[in-house]
């Protein structure tokens, strides 16, 4: 009879646990399909509104180059539509099965997968965008946390620099070829 219990107590203290893991936030990169890329920045939608953002977190995120927008940023801010694309971490109606992220939904305005990267960037139990909060949504808050002209507030969106995009190797193994083609016609004709 002891050892039944014993196990019962084991696994009660691992989903204990578990729970309290996922109340903190992920200290993993984000993932390519929890963000944007628009304009030269990534964007990442961090973290759903409430009045202070007392718990959003860029503690471990930083040093992947993340950070608060500026007020000239947010004038160029991508709209909740841009979040939408196939393949997004959180699946339409669904729950990311790696962060945990969801939308709340309050209209028929999310129409397919979209990105939510607030698990990575909070320090509580948060795990959600809130889309009936983002801007042009019907939302009663008001547009993107920080955005100049603003007397309230809403969803809280966070940037980085866009990583440069490498020449593809086979690009610069081309342009070597065409060189040499190049030079080897001018060598011919100086002959």
């Amino acid at each position: 009879m002891k050892q039944p219990l014993k196990v019962l107590c084991v696994c009660a203290g691992l989903a204990g646990l578990a729970t309290a893991a996922s109340a903190a936030n992920i200290e993993a990169p984000l993932p390519d399909n929890a963000y944007i890329t628009m304009g030269g920045l990534d964007w990442a939608w961090a973290y759903p509104y409430n009045s202070d953002h007392s718990g959003f977190d860029l503690s471990y995120q930083s040093a992947y180059g993340w950070r608060l927008a500026t007020a000239d940023e947010l004038l160029s801010a991508p709209s909740p539509s841009d979040f939408i694309f196939d393949g997004a971490n959180v699946p339409l109606g669904g729950t990311d099965p790696i962060s945990g992220a969801t939308f709340h939904v309050v209209d028929a305005l999310l129409t397919g997968d979209a990105a939510c990267a607030t698990p990575y960037f909070s320090s509580g139990s948060w795990n959600h965008c809130d889309w009936g909060d983002a801007p042009g949504n019907l939302g009663p808050e008001g547009p993107w946390w920080g955005q100049p002209g603003a007397e309230t507030y809403a969803e809280l969106l966070v940037v980085r620099v866009a990583a440069d995009i490498p020449v593809p190797a086979g690009l610069g193994l081309l342009i070597t070829g065409l060189g040499a083609l190049v030079g080897m016609k001018h060598r011919r004709k100086a002959s």
